[in-house]
């Protein structure tokens, strides 16, 4: 069979002194059938190639096929071209020769085409050696190459191939017969390879008699595969099979092997095990508990109804590392847990008498949405020294600047003066409130000493609509404040949207109209006419969004020329504090004792006042 692919078979031991490599398919000086691959370009017949110095790992490539160049002599050469049509060449096994050779060569198998095959054809060169090609073509039932030693570079490169596009199969084979050891660096070099049938089939073998290489390779690789739902419905099944046949020790381990991927029946098995636990944790000094490495892989299943299991071993006296452990699990989970109790159980935690665990859970408490307001909450409290100092980092809230429209004169309602001191206070922090109306505030020392205590200061429009306030006097507001920022030690201005384009505030609206709209009222809300598409797309979207009609009505609008309420009528204007529009609405109600209900202005409503309180005191 001239010139086709052949098998060359390559003990470990052989080393290759010169290689490389490859030609485009049936451009090679040989004329030898390649069949695919992926090669580089074809060496010159007659000019010499560079030197290349690549270990013996090479011959083990995966590739279909593969050209190769070693060094021969030139007597070599020569007794080829009077030999056999294929020169073998193997020895350490004599017997095997088909053709006499004569020079060094290695302990490989060896077979060429005879040059007489490709008359006028000159042998390549290497390093200044005659070199002839040969083709190394990895059959796909052909097993692998033995292992080499850990740690070495050739076992690394070699399963680097393995993970990109080398033959798994031959691999899953061995080892589900046991020919190759069961080593973590070769499970995690096919683990993202395989497919259920595979993995069903390595963990129903004498692959899987000890989880340990299984876990060593699974949490290295489980991790960054849990998000890639192939990987996910390749490994779950088999695993918790697995799992669930294993007995005592073995049945630990694969269960922190599964609990690598989120799945509610993982969590479940992590409860069953972990549940009794509550009644006898362990004594502090006794020997490590088997069950400890659990703890974290059940808040990494981010089930709600697990936190108040972590919550307890957190909490109750027992050893340190199982403690820590209950805290590793409540971050691992932390944006899954119900936000009420898990602030308290830290808030708790914060006391604990290990300065250690109190300040990872002030870590934790600093990280939730509402955290600001728990630290808050803790600058009362009798603290270890070194927890103390940590709070006193985390409180760092910026100044804020409430920017409001105002009233004629610059005047300022007095809903809005309260909320700014009750603000000032709850955050420990100053407050002021500039008012379009009027001429904007410097701030005093005090607020420039805590902009940069704070590294910064924070804008907060209290806007309701995207009127001309909105598109114009802000910006011109907000490059005014950065400039005094800059100048004051080069402070950042954070500048948030106006609060009526917050989610939030939207739904709190929303949820004010639907109480009224449940009660058998029918409410309608009151806003300043917008012009342009802007402020109509808006009206539109907030019409859709409160479920609720809206009615413009200027500031200077005359009660009587809007449209007579009926029956069971609510207004609500959008402004959050009196303005001319809502006094004017209130005396004409009076007067004409109408079945008219109004609502007063937003901020005068509790709900609505202790959102904004709230809101603007989590603020960083």
């Amino acid at each position: 069979m001239p010139g086709a692919p052949l098998l060359i078979q390559h003990p470990q031991s052989s080393p290759v002194i010169h290689i490389l490599a490859a030609v485009q398919q049936g451009r090679d000086p040989l004329r030898i059938d390649l069949q695919g691959g992926h090669f580089l370009p074809q060496p010159s017949g007659h000019r010499p190639m560079a030197k290349f110095k690549l270990g013996r790992r090479q011959l083990a490539h995966e590739q279909k096929h593969q050209l190769l160049l070693l060094p021969l002599s030139k007597a070599a050469c020569k007794r080829m071209a009077t030999g056999p049509q294929f020169f073998l060449h193997n020895r350490t096994d004599a017997s095997r020769l088909h053709g006499k050779p004569s020079g060094p060569l290695t302990d490989s198998l060896l077979l060429a085409p005879r040059p007489t095959d490709n008359p006028g054809v000159r042998p390549a060169m290497v390093d200044g050696q005659t070199a002839l090609a040969i083709v190394a073509n990895r059959g796909a039932n052909e097993g692998p190459l033995p292992l080499a030693d850990p740690g070495s570079e050739e076992r690394w490169h070699l399963f680097q191939r393995l993970r990109r596009n080398a033959p798994a199969e031959p691999w899953i084979e061995a080892l589900a017969s046991g020919t190759v050891p069961v080593a973590p660096d070769l499970l995690a070099a096919l683990w993202s390879r395989l497919d259920h049938h595979a993995v069903a089939r390595l963990l129903s073998s004498v692959a899987a008699a000890d989880a340990t290489p299984w876990l060593m390779a699974g949490l290295q690789e489980l991790p960054a595969l849990a998000s890639q739902p192939a990987a996910v419905e390749a490994w779950l099944e088999p695993l918790l099979h697995r799992q669930a046949t294993a007995d005592g020790e073995q049945a630990l381990l694969w269960l922190q092997v599964v609990a690598q991927l989120r799945d509610p029946r993982v969590a479940a098995r992590l409860r069953q095990v972990l549940a009794p636990q509550t009644e006898a944790l362990p004594a502090p000094g006794a020997a490590p508990n088997p069950l400890l490495p659990l703890l974290p892989l059940l808040g990494l299943q981010r089930q709600p109804q697990d936190l108040d299991l972590l919550i307890v071993y957190a909490l109750r006296p027992g050893p340190l590392a199982w403690r820590r452990a209950a805290l590793e699990g409540l971050a691992l989970g932390l944006s899954s847990w119900p936000p009420e109790p898990l602030a308290a159980g830290l808030e708790t935690l914060v006391g604990d008498l290990d300065p250690g665990l109190a300040a990872e859970a002030l870590d934790l408490l600093a990280r939730l949405p509402q955290g600001q307001c728990s630290l808050r909450r803790l600058r009362g409290r009798q603290l270890d020294t070194s927890v103390m100092a940590r709070l006193r980092r985390r409180l760092r809230p910026t100044p804020l600047v409430l920017l409001v429209h105002g009233r004629q004169g610059g005047a300022i309602p007095a809903e809005l003066g309260a909320l700014v001191m009750d603000l000032a206070d709850r955050r420990g922090a100053p407050v002021i409130l500039q008012a379009l109306t009027a001429e904007p505030p410097e701030g005093d020392g005090a607020f420039w000493a805590a902009a940069r205590h704070a590294a910064g200061l924070t804008l907060v429009p209290l806007l309701l609509l995207p009127g001309s306030h909105v598109r114009s006097d802000l910006p011109a507001v907000s490059a005014r404040w950065r400039t005094r920022g800059a100048a004051a030690a080069g402070l950042p201005l954070k500048r948030l949207p106006f609060l009526g384009a917050w989610p939030s505030w939207q739904a709190l609206l929303a949820s004010l109209l639907q109480t009224e709209r449940q009660a058998g009222s029918h409410p309608l809300w009151l806003h300043h006419p917008l012009e342009g598409p802007l402020g109509q797309r808006y009206i539109g979207y907030l019409n859709r969004r409160l479920e609720v009609p809206g009615l413009a009505a200027p500031y200077s609008a005359d009660p009587a020329a809007l449209p007579a309420p009926g029956e069971g009528s609510v207004w609500q204007p959008l402004t959050l504090a009196s303005n001319r529009l809502t006094e004017s609405l209130h005396q004409w109600q009076e007067v004409q004792r109408s079945q008219l209900r109004l609502l007063p202005p937003l901020l005068q409503q509790p709900p609505v006042r202790q959102y904004l309180i709230e809101t603007l005191e989590a603020l960083p």
